[in-house]
Order: structure tokens, then C-alpha cells, then sequence
């Protein structure tokens, strides 16, 4: 017997086509049969619908993150979080509660700090020897510099005598000593070695991970916690019906070669979990001063960034990729990244056309005005995050000065004719969907009183929705069922409190999600909604 219900008297916003609008929606086993006015669909009921009254609530297409880190979204309440602490001696604080409850041996672990908040240079292995003698590893807020005491480092066998691996750089003291810090890829040198999670642990992150997400009417994901692929632990999940996201999955560089002889394709699996891109980073962050520039950051003549992948690298890359039908996401923050970036894609724009993938650069931080044009022309998806913008306007300004003015470009890259997907890069900033839209729409921090920042980036609150449903879908390889309120496509749809369309922008902070809709079901209600 088929699973019948009618939403009705809603405000539905349909994006496609743009502006339109409908107040219900017919479901047959979690697929769209109809959409019109509740004179249309409400007579349903006598046929065996089961009928759920929307009381005049505006109505999206359920989002879709296009770049989060999906198992750190749901470890972090495990984990010591510095995010937000704006001092040295408070992070010191935080640190020792978290110590003092270790096992011996026991690593402690954490994320979120910011040496731009503590008006310090990096902080040292030293602050931490001092706090225990356990294995301490903090990621920094942007995740491209690691803080680690002697412990971990000797754990890990890196010493005055380490190499400083490609694309990666161990910070020493004048004697030649490792200071603590790692740079980029020489990261990796402590994740590959520090204990991996288990696999319970790894699908109670899942599932944390899912509750906290469906809480902001995200329904799709595009997650960049590459290492290791956990397929096995996603696959149980949707065996169980567990699985209520819908997952595009990216591959690690170092697991190509696996991910091939796999036979992984991008845009290949269920419903509920495909596979996604390769995932590249051609250079650092902002935050830590590691991104790849043209011409060196204000104040450190000397600092240009870190190159992680050279042009002829990342072609090398993807060229393998492509050939075997695995699309490709470049990282690129700085603008020399940015344009090696997309011409490394622009190089194989043939292949990928010819295999119909699209490939993507993951944040676009910084460009060149003369680069915009390169996303178009090279049919590449400029996947942006617009609570970066608001979050990191006073370091950009520091460290970019006027290049910022093409920073965080949205609206250049729009009118530019290139195709943007929205995400938040959670944990490193804000999940919440409405909080991104504010930002794009906006340029302006919540409660700020400063003037917008560049505002001739603003976005349209049409295209600030578009680019978090339908377009961030199709750069996640769903569009085919979801992304849009549309016959034929599941029922996934979020229900707001407010109309964020037609409201003032600086007001569209204020609403939030009163229900989360996947496949007809609801899985996430709050009050009258539940």
C-alpha cells in the first residue's frame, strides 16, 4: 500500500520556474505527484491522503551544504572546542579542564582555535608541555595549521631531522627544533599516524552529525572529511533506513588510485549516498597566511603562501580522474591559487564537457577581477561559502588590504555568468543555511552596525536560495530527485517561519526552521510543526 499525503495551506517557493509558487503538494511514497492551490490538492484526503496543514508557512526546497566536514560536525562534542576563545590564557584554560580527564596515553584532540583572536604570533609546543605529558593535537580554526606538544611529536617521530614534506612545512626554532606548529600537508604526518576512529564511533558521528543538520533543513551534503572513506559505515546506515541525508561523498588524492579500481564514479550510487569529486588543495587559508598569492601578504614581504599543489600537478591529477569518470574539487583560496586552479581545469574543460562533469573550485576566496571570467568560460562551479565573507572581512582586510575587493566575490561571479553553490564549511563556521543567506545577502555580520562589506557583492535573496537548494544540489550530484519542489522529485522541503524572500535582508537572521521534510517524512519539528 502506497504511502499517501498532502501538505497544504503552505507557501511553497518553488525555484523553478524562479518566483513561483504553489500552497500545496501532493506525496506518493516520498515522491512529488502533484503541486498546485489547495482547492487542487486538498480534496486528496477523501482518497486515502494523509493530510498535514503547513497554517500559511513559507516552504523551500530542503537545503543542500555543498562543503561541510561531516564527521567533524558530529565528533566536535567530543573534542576540546577553542572555537570563539579570544585569549591565549582562556584557551590555556579550556585545554587543562580537557586534560585533566584524560587516561594516560590517551591523545587529547580538538579544534577551532585562532591566532588572529589572541593578538599573538603562533603559540608553541612548550604552552602544552606544560598542561601534560599526554599526545595533544589542535587543529586551527581554518584546519590548515596543527598545534601539537612534544608527545604527539615525538609519537610521531618528527624531529630537527623530519623533512618538511611537499606542500607541508614543520615550524622550527632557531635551533632547528620543531616548534609544534605544522603547516598544510605536514598535517598529515600526525593524522596518519594518531588512532583512528572506530567504527561505532564513526556512525554515532554520523548520526549526530545527521540530528544537528536536520535541525537547519539541510537535507543534502557535500562532505570534504575525505579520509578515510567511510562507505561501509554510510551503507549500513542506509541499509537500516538509517541514513536521512542525502551524501555526496568526495575522495581523498591519495585514494584515487583505490577509488579506480574500486570503479567510484561520480554521480554513481543510491539515493541517499553518491559518490562525489576528487578533492585537491592547491594551497592553504586565509586564517593561518597560507594561501597561494600573486604578490605577498601586507606586512610579510617575504610571505607569498604555501604552494600545496603546483599547475602541473593538479593537471596530472586530473587528467587521471576525469578519464575514469571521477569529477574534480580544487581548495584554492589565494588568487595565484585560484587562477592555477582553474586553468589546470580549464585544460581538460573538453574531457569533462565529453563525460558530462562538472568540476568545482571550493571557496574562490580571492580573484583577480580579470579571473572571473575563467569560471564561465571553463564550465567550472565556484562552490562558496558566504559566512566566510562576513566572518573573515577584518582578517582579509589586514592581510589582502585592496585586493579584498574581489574577495568572497559573489555577485561579480554571478553577473560573470558562472554557476555558484552555497556551503558553510561546518564545523569551521555556521551550519545553518539562514545565517548563510543573511551573509550573502547582507555582507554584514548579525547585529553589526558597521557599513556593509564591499556591498556590491550583495546577492539577491532569489539567487542566495537558489544557490543553497538547486544549485548546490546539482553540484552534489542530486538534482536528478532533489534540489527543487517539482513533480517527479522527493519530498524534501524545510518550513520557515518567516518568508525569507520578501522579507527586509537584514532581517532574514530571524527566522528559523520549524520542520524538515525527507522523502515526505518529517524528521525534524519544532512547536505546532511536530
Amino acid at each position: 500500500m502506497k504511502n499517501k499525503k498532502i501538505f497544504v495551506n503552505g507557501d511553497f517557493y518553488l525555484t523553478r520556474p524562479r518566483g513561483k509558487r504553489a500552497q500545496a503538494v501532493a506525496v506518493e511514497d516520498g515522491i512529488i505527484v502533484d503541486i498546485g492551490t489547495n482547492s487542487k490538492i486538498n480534496h486528496l484526503w477523501r482518497r486515502g491522503y494523509k493530510r498535514f496543514d503547513l497554517k500559511k508557512r513559507f516552504a523551500l526546497p530542503a537545503f543542500t551544504d555543498a562543503h561541510l566536514h561531516l564527521m567533524a560536525v558530529g565528533v566536535l562534542s567530543r573534542q576540546v572546542n577553542l572555537e570563539g576563545v579570544d585569549s591565549l590564557d582562556k584557551a590555556v584554560s579550556v585545554i587543562k579542564k580537557a586534560a585533566s580527564k584524560l587516561k594516560p596515553g590517551q591523545w587529547l584532540k580538538g579544534r577551532g582555535w585562532n591566532k588572529n583572536l589572541w593578538g599573538i604570533g603562533l603559540p608553541d609546543k612548550t604552552i602544552l608541555d606544560k598542561i601534560t605529558d599526554n599526545p595533544v593535537a589542535l587543529d586551527s580554526k581554518d584546519w590548515h595549521l596543527l598545534w601539537v606538544n612534544s608527545a604527539a611529536l615525538n609519537y610521531c617521530n618528527i624531529n630537527r631531522n623530519t623533512p618538511d614534506p611537499p606542500g607541508g612545512l614543520i615550524e622550527r626554532d632557531d635551533k632547528g627544533e620543531p616548534t609544534g606548529i605544522l603547516k598544510e600537508k605536514a598535517i598529515n604526518i600526525v593524522y596518519d599516524r594518531w588512532p583512528a576512529l572506530s567504527s561505532d564511533e564513526k556512525t554515532d558521528s554520523i548520526n549526530e552529525a545527521q540530528k544537528r543538520l536536520l535541525r537547519f533543513g539541510i537535507v543534502g551534503v557535500g562532505d570534504f572529511d575525505t579520509r578515510p572513506i567511510f562507505i561501509s559505515e554510510l551503507l549500513e546506515l542506509e541499509k537500516g533506513d538509517r541514513l536521512k541525508l542525502r551524501f555526496c561523498k568526495m575522495i581523498h588524492d591519495n585514494d584515487l588510485d583505490e577509488a579506480i579500481r574500486s570503479g567510484l564514479r561520480t554521480g554513481k550510487g543510491s539515493e541517499h549516498f553518491r559518490i562525489g569529486y576528487l578533492k585537491l588543495f592547491s594551497d592553504g587559508a586565509l586564517g593561518s597566511q597560507t594561501a597561494f598569492m600573486f604578490k605577498p601578504y601586507n606586512g610579510n614581504k617575504s610571505n607569498f603562501g604555501v604552494e600545496r599543489l603546483t599547475q602541473r600537478q593538479m593537471e596530472e591529477s586530473i587528467s587521471k580522474a576525469v578519464k575514469n569518470g571521477i569529477s574534480v574539487a580544487i581548495h584554492a583560496i589565494g588568487d595565484r591559487a585560484n587562477f592555477q586552479s582553474l586553468n589546470a581545469l580549464g585544460k581538460h574543460s573538453g574531457a569533462f564537457s565529453k563525460s558530462g562533469l562538472t568540476p568545482r573550485i571550493e571557496h574562490a576566496q580571492l580573484l583577480r577581477k580579470k579571473d572571473l571570467t575563467l569560471f564561465r568560460k571553463f564550465g567550472v562551479t565556484a562552490s562558496v561559502q558566504p559566512i566566510h565573507a562576513t566572518s573573515d572581512r577584518e582578517v582579509a582586510d589586514r592581510h589582502w588590504g585592496k585586493r579584498a575587493r574581489f574577495a568572497y566575490a559573489f555577485r561579480s561571479l554571478l553577473d560573470s555568468g558562472a554557476s555558484l553553490a552555497f556551503g558553510s564549511d561546518a564545523p569551521i563556521e555556521n551550519a545553518d543555511p539562514i545565517a548563510g543567506i543573511h551573509a550573502a545577502v547582507t555582507r554584514k555580520r548579525v547585529n553589526d552596525d558597521r557599513p556593509a562589506w564591499y556591498p556590491q557583492e550583495k546577492m539577491p535573496a532569489t539567487k542566495a536560495v537558489e544557490a543553497y537548494t538547486i544549485d548546490s544540489a546539482r553540484a552534489c550530484c542530486f538534482d536528478d530527485i532533489a534540489g527543487s519542489i517539482e513533480i517527479g522529485k522527493r519530498a524534501d522541503f524545510t518550513v520557515l517561519s518567516d518568508d525569507i524572500i520578501r522579507m527586509k535582508p537584514g532581517d532574514i537572521f530571524k527566522a528559523e526552521n520549524l520542520a524538515t521534510i525527507v522523502d515526505g517524512n518529517f524528521v525534524y519539528g519544532k512547536g505546532d510543526m511536530l
